[in-house]
């Protein structure tokens, strides 16, 4: 029998950050609406809160760090406060289908990582990932459609070399 039960970060600071953006979640969908004629105008609920870019930049950081301990779960709510303060950041939206796709919410994710392609349909990356979410949720013709454009992102691109060939090896597979 799994459990719901999460171990908290180690660092109580993270711990206690994770814990309180965590819980302010459930009132974000009132402040959206709050905000709602200044947000269609094009503003950012991070500029609306008078939140600097510099804290934006803190956050992401923090969310980084505990992805890279495996520590999706918590790198999750920070990754939505930010999507939901900077809506327009590809990195952030990137981040948040990287947490929601690790802790088994693919069909979230996939969404997640289309906003980061809408917001740059260069990032090779987030097409890569979209192809693995579609192809997990048995949409076959969209995630092949996802590994080509992968393939077509990266082509010329030697530092991308190694996305492309995994991506190439996607639709081979899947065009059997």
């Amino acid at each position: 029998m799994s459990s719901s039960y999460q171990h908290p970060p180690s660092d109580p600071h993270i711990a206690k950050l994770a814990a309180r953006l965590s819980a302010s979640l459930a009132t974000l969908p009132a402040e959206l609406e709050r905000h709602r004629e200044a947000l269609e105008k094009g503003a950012t609920l991070g500029s609306l809160r008078g939140i600097p870019d510099e804290e934006h930049q803190a956050l992401y950081s923090v969310a980084c760090k505990l992805c890279d301990e495996d520590q999706f779960e918590h790198a999750l709510p920070l990754a939505l406060q930010l999507v939901a303060h900077q809506p327009r950041d590809s990195r952030f939206a990137f981040l948040c289908g990287a947490c929601l796709q690790r802790t088994g919410m693919g069909p979230d994710a996939a969404l997640f990582y289309a906003i980061c392609l809408e917001i740059d349909s260069g990032h090779a990356a987030a097409a890569y990932r979209l192809g693995e979410c579609l192809e997990a949720m048995r949409y076959v013709r969209e995630a092949m459609e996802a590994y080509s454009r992968v393939v077509d992102i990266c082509r010329g691109q030697f530092h991308y070399a190694a996305l492309q060939d995994m991506a190439q090896a996607r639709i081979d597979q899947l065009d059997y």
